[in-house]
């Protein structure tokens, strides 16, 4: 298989809904994010009647609708100045867990967040930040595969 898959994850409740963008007759609704990407992988494969090894399908974090909505609102009143000032922040060092709780992120794998509660106090940087939870998701992938 040549073509790269979109796996869309959206949380709904207690659950995650995923699905594939080109293929939207494949969707699964899982408890855990682990379970759902190996889910939808495995129900692409059985749809296209191929190994889930061959497959390439590339995640994509959907926000909360709530949030999305509000995000949008913000975008379009935002100021030249505020968003000049928005990314001045984005450069300033804080603690893990308060770029967490402004990103949103305890809505992600609870190993990640639980990563990020290790991290404590210490100042990191948004590229820090970004790296910690790209390495705590992979970590956590690949402990559900193992399980």
């Amino acid at each position: 298989m040549s073509e790269t898959y979109t796996a869309v994850y959206e949380r709904d409740g207690e659950a995650w809904v995923v699905g594939i963008a080109e293929e939207p007759r494949v969707h699964r609704r899982c408890t855990s994010l682990a379970q759902a990407r190996n889910s939808i992988r495995d129900a692409l494969a059985r749809w296209l009647k191929t190994d889930p090894k061959q497959l390439r399908v590339v995640d994509d974090f959907r926000l909360p609708a709530h949030i999305r909505s509000t995000q949008q609102s913000v975008k379009a009143t935002r100021t030249e100045h505020d968003r000049n000032r928005m990314m001045a922040s984005m450069t300033d060092s804080r603690s893990a867990l308060s770029w967490a709780e402004d990103l949103g992120v305890s809505l992600r794998d609870p190993v990640t967040v639980q990563a990020l509660k290790n991290l404590g106090d210490r100042e990191v940087s948004i590229d820090t930040f970004c790296h910690t939870i790209t390495m705590a998701e992979e970590l956590s992938r690949l402990t559900a595969a193992g399980d």
